[in-house]
């Protein structure tokens, strides 16, 4: 049971977040993500210098936050937990101070400060639950044993080393009816050095944990009911999937449905583990179920989902087509540069890349740095949008994609880049910003449109 940082953010979901926990009869672990706010907060506070009483001020706020959260009876639970929290704030004060005095805020060190919020986290939890009257344990991930590799700020789990490291331990204590609050987020290199797994990263810690445990189903307990038909926000028709194959889950994630982080369906698939998105306000409503079932519907599309700040590099080069490593250098140099690069095709005389659009100045930096020795000249378009559309069965029906572009082209909307075939169930094209809605709208109303206003109680199911 993976509880966000929304979850834990106030003291109504808080009490809700407890009730929950308690109501589950199966042996349950839970794991869980730093506050609403926290894991921001610190990493607005190490971005530049600060002056001493700056971060006596800091942990001050940090550690009233977190003792604010705790139980309100005195009681072992919480005596416990306030003198758990005191040596965090402790150890965490003499991080910040170092980081000052030196000047110099390293990837490692960064990662270890960041890990401070899910540590806070468990142990308010784990002190909320001992109060409801279960036994629950805190336990850290580096603890535990959660081994990834050396890529700071974006680790990936070694699944074989977490499994020989993590399992015994939970499976103890869930033998002793004891519930092991984990703290989600974070791990430790083979060198013994703390990594944090990127944003939203607690759903993949949930993963790896139930990897672990065979542990089934990871429940995503969230503020939502799970992953919709298309951004509610934009499409007022947009209505609830009830499942997901793991494929559809992954790709919808990856491009923009902020309901799942993409990599927590790999550990999951690997063990057959079924995730299920909840609504810690609606408790009892089923959500989104992803598997492995491959539900394909009759109209093949499932959900639209899209990433509103994207830029296009495009390097140029005649012949580029015919040498070898061409595409290589482009992206070793990105990747030098800590860029992300959500998609790349390549023609002829060029190669084409999506990137976040915050990342121009970057790119731009590296790409030139390179320029005559590989390609001839860059260009990059900064306000466009990427588009998602996601179905079992995609790659194999004939017709789909057409239906998707002459929606769109009968919204007067241009298409500029355009791939296809690296997955079976997703296509992706990227518009103008200004054409964002007009696009997505499109696309929905054309697959579902028609049977939503015949139906308007219930959209479509997969």
């Amino acid at each position: 049971m993976k509880f966000g940082g929304t979850c834990l953010g106030s003291e109504d979901m808080l009490d809700r977040m407890t009730k929950v926990v308690k109501a589950e009869k199966e042996r349950k672990i839970v794991v869980v993500s730093a506050s609403a706010g926290v894991t921001s907060s610190m990493k607005d506070f190490v971005a530049k210098p600060r002056h001493e009483k700056e971060i006596d001020d800091f942990l001050l706020a940090l550690k009233g936050k977190h003792v604010d959260m705790l139980p309100k009876k005195d009681g072992h639970s919480r005596k416990e937990a306030l003198e758990l929290i005191e040596v965090k704030i402790t150890k965490l004060e003499r991080l910040l101070y170092g980081v000052t005095y030196t000047e110099e805020l390293t990837p490692r060190t960064n990662d270890l400060i960041l890990s401070f919020g899910e540590r806070l986290s468990a142990i308010v939890v784990s002190s909320l639950l001992k109060h409801e009257g279960l036994e629950a344990v805190s336990m850290e991930a580096d603890t535990l044993g959660m081994v990834t590799n050396d890529q700071h700020g974006n680790a990936v789990a070694i699944l074989d080393e977490c499994e020989k490291n993590m399992a015994p331990p939970l499976e103890s204590a869930l033998k002793k009816d004891i519930v092991p609050v984990v703290t989600g987020f974070f791990g430790i290199t083979k060198s013994g050095h703390v990594t944090t797994v990127g944003r939203s990263g607690t759903d993949y810690t949930a993963a790896v944990v139930a990897y672990t445990t065979r542990a089934n189903p990871i429940e995503i307990w969230k503020e939502v009911d799970g992953f919709m038909s298309a951004d509610p926000k934009l499409v007022k028709g947009a209505f609830l999937l009830d499942r997901l194959s793991y494929e559809e889950a992954a790709e919808l994630a990856y491009f923009g449905a902020q309901v799942l982080h993409p990599r927590a369906v790999q550990p999951a698939r690997l063990k057959g583990i079924d995730i299920v998105i909840k609504n810690l306000y609606k408790p009892s409503s089923p959500g989104t179920v992803i598997g492995s079932h491959r539900l394909a519907r009759d109209d093949i599309i499932k959900s639209v989902s899209y990433l509103p700040n994207v830029a296009t590099l495009k390097v140029y080069d005649t012949g580029a087509g015919y040498k070898s490593g061409f595409l290589a250098d482009i992206t070793v140099c990105l990747h030098k540069a800590n860029i992300n690069i959500f998609s790349a095709t390549t023609s002829q005389t060029c190669a084409a890349l999506l990137i976040d659009e915050a990342d121009i100045p970057n790119a731009k930096k590296a790409v030139k740095a390179i320029i005559g020795t590989v390609g001839e000249n860059f260009e990059v378009k900064s306000g466009m949008a990427l588009i998602c559309t996601v179905g079992e069965g995609f790659g194999t029906t004939k017709g789909i994609a057409a239906r998707v572009f002459n929606a769109v082209a009968a919204k007067d909307v241009n298409v500029d880049l355009i791939s296809a075939g690296a997955s079976m169930v997703a296509y992706h094209f990227t518009v103008d910003r200004k054409d964002l809605k007009n696009a997505v709208v499109a696309i929905h109303d054309e697959f579902w449109g028609k049977r939503i206003r015949e139906n308007p109680s219930d959209g479509p199911v997969s």
